[in-house]
């Protein structure tokens, strides 16, 4: 029952999603309307007129079979981004996430509840490319993968573990950020504080009580590009343990080939007993047209989740553009057994 649930669903959604992306491109061709606002293109969001606001979003169906625990779909991810962007150098962005908001399973874990969440909301100014200050909710800029965060624009359906387990996904406070000069290179950088107060959290995600942080991140040439985190915090379920995180993380890209990879120490004031480290390395290599192979390897090590875990990660993407994707991947230990091994898909659309 749950496939075929599932099966109607997966293609009313890609028969949807393909008939968008054909009006999209139709639309790209015809004149722009009167009133001077350029035509709708799946991906790029829907301008409203001239009134500086966008709305766009992504949706993601899900399907996931896992080893210990009954089959399910769901809808897992109905975000709607909102933004503004005026003549001024003031802008805003919002993003709510309705997450598991259809599902077909015998049975529903906690963590697998709908809930509407508030992932970012934000007001920015920027005085020049070297510096803009932000003021609300963000994405945590720990590595890289949290900070895409939307689904079609990631290459698997599963997260790595070192996103999810290491820091919090998200945080609220102030930012700094801009492009600099190091070295003859325009490099990245962010700067960050959280006051521990967050907006419509996650309530499976422990979040900061107190952080400062930042990332830097280099471009080396058009294909590598090398980034820097550093953390310092405390977060609510353990005001009194201080942590400190370190991380490293790449990307280099050529002729459709990507290889990806992050890493991470977090050092807690408990002593070495409660430090926790992890990272993955991942490939991505084009297979027939818009059809790729993706590998990936992982490792956590984190005393207060669970023992330590090495997952493999197989699987396929069609990337049918920027804003489409259908994913499908194969999960399994390395060398131990680990207690949810199994197959995950999705599709995504970034509308």
């Amino acid at each position: 029952m749950v496939l075929q649930v599932y099966g109607r669903i997966f293609a009313a959604l890609l028969t949807a999603s393909l008939c968008l992306t054909a009006a999209s491109a139709a639309a790209a061709d015809a004149d722009t309307s009167a009133s001077g606002t350029p035509p709708y293109e799946l991906g790029q969001g829907y301008r409203l007129g001239d009134s500086g606001l966008t709305l766009g979003g992504y949706t993601s169906l899900q399907f996931q079979d896992l080893q210990n625990s009954d089959a399910r779909a769901s809808l897992a991810h109905f975000s709607l981004f909102v933004w503004w962007e005026g003549e001024s150098r003031l802008k805003f962005f919002s993003e709510i996430d309705n997450q598991n908001l259809l599902q077909a399973d015998q049975q529903s874990n906690d963590g697998d509840a709908e809930f509407l969440s508030v992932e970012r909301l934000y007001f920015e100014y920027a005085f020049n490319d070297a510096l803009t200050l932000r003021a609300g909710k963000f994405l945590t800029p720990v590595g890289r993968w949290n900070q895409i965060h939307a689904d079609p624009l990631v290459w698997t359906t599963s997260r790595p573990l070192i996103t999810a387990n290491l820091f919090p996904a998200h945080f609220a406070g102030g930012m700094a950020l801009g492009n600099v000069d190091i070295l003859g290179r325009q490099a990245d950088y962010m700067l960050y504080t959280s006051i521990g107060t967050d907006v419509r959290r996650d309530p499976t995600e422990d979040q900061f009580n107190e952080a400062i942080g930042g990332r830097l991140n280099l471009p080396f040439d058009e294909k590598l590009q090398l980034g820097f985190s550093l953390a310092s915090f405390d977060q609510k379920s353990a005001i009194e343990e201080h942590e400190v995180l370190a991380g490293v993380d790449f990307v280099w890209t050529s002729d459709g080939v990507e290889i990806s990879g992050e890493g991470a120490y977090r050092k807690s004031s408990y002593g070495s007993a409660h430090d926790a480290n992890g990272g993955f390395i991942q490939g991505v290599i084009p297979l027939y047209g818009k059809l790729f192979a993706v590998g990936r390897i992982e490792s956590l090590h984190n005393p207060d989740v669970q023992p330590d875990i090495r997952l493999g990660v197989l699987g396929l993407n069609y990337r049918y553009s920027r804003a489409l994707s259908v994913k499908m991947e194969f999960i399994r230990g390395i060398n131990q057994q680990i207690s949810a091994p199994g197959f995950l898909s999705s599709v995504s659309v970034l509308f």
